[in-house]
């Protein structure tokens, strides 16, 4: 069964993009039809996918199952007896190539490996470089080379987690999937708030005009509590959320105004 890689932030944040000429609106559809075709099988089944480093950057199932694939065809020594933690450690070190046994026998996985990482960064990565770097800065090829190394978070997790770097070891790091207001006596601030992030890679990027952003950051339900985040991609979706899940950004909306607003955001570019 074959791998695929998943549009990701491409499909989702990708969707706040100001493109106004219809041939690149039109390019982009079929770049997208392309990969979410590519994610389901003959049978109507998803395939597992792999390198989704814009949702988390340690090896999913999908990583390890290839990597577990690889091993046995190169005949590489596993872990024994495979554990999930064991595993995952194992593919995050080949991946990265701290390993060297893939990428020495087999070269175009590394290229492979970022030419998909700088696909997903293009989307929903933070700054390239650092903060500080003078306009002027000359850059050559070579320094968009991704560096990669392995280190754990937390020492309560066992996983290893990817370090990329490049341009001079600036972190190549991803902005996280739900922008979450602040805390704000007056919702509606809060609401505008996630237009203001002090990082403008950032703000560039978790658009405030994304159904998910507003919905999971201002809806009644998740400023007062925690909750389990809910997905809104289509109108059906807005249909099923309830009164406590719409954002009236402290009542200045009835939940039937809300329910609007939030259906609008849905359909791709008429929010820009």
């Amino acid at each position: 069964e074959p791998f695929a890689i998943e549009a990701g932030a491409f499909d989702t944040l990708g969707s706040n993009l100001p493109i106004y000429d219809p041939n690149l609106c039109s390019l982009r559809f079929r770049c997208l039809d392309y990969l979410r075709a590519s994610t389901m099988n003959e049978r109507g089944f998803k395939r597992k996918t792999i390198f989704n480093f814009d949702n988390i950057m340690t090896p999913m199932d999908g990583d390890t199952e290839l990597i577990n694939q690889l091993a046995i065809n190169l005949a590489l020594a596993r872990p024994f007896p495979p554990t999930d933690e064991d595993m995952i450690n194992y593919s995050a070190n080949l991946i990265a190539g701290t390993n060297g046994s893939i990428i020495e026998v087999l070269p175009e996985f590394e290229y492979f490996r970022d030419i998909v990482f700088h696909f997903k960064f293009a989307v929903s990565g933070q700054a390239q470089t650092k903060s500080d770097t003078p306009d002027s800065k000359a850059w050559m090829p070579a320094d968009a080379t991704l560096h990669w190394k392995v280190k754990k978070k937390d020492k309560d997790d066992p996983r290893l987690f990817y370090n990329v770097t490049a341009f001079e070891g600036h972190p190549q790091e991803y902005v996280e999937k739900i922008a979450v207001a602040p805390t704000w006596e007056n919702e509606f601030k809060g609401f505008m708030a996630l237009f203001s992030s002090k990082q403008r890679a950032v703000r560039a990027r978790l658009s405030s005009a994304d159904p998910n952003t507003v919905v999971n950051s201002c809806g009644d339900k998740f400023q007062h509590k925690r909750a389990k985040n809910v997905s809104v991609r289509t109108e059906d979706d807005v249909l099923h959320l309830d009164n406590k899940e719409l954002p009236t950004f402290g009542n200045v909306l009835k939940p039937s105004d809300s329910e609007k607003f939030v259906q609008f955001l849905t359909v791709p570019y008429i929010r820009i």
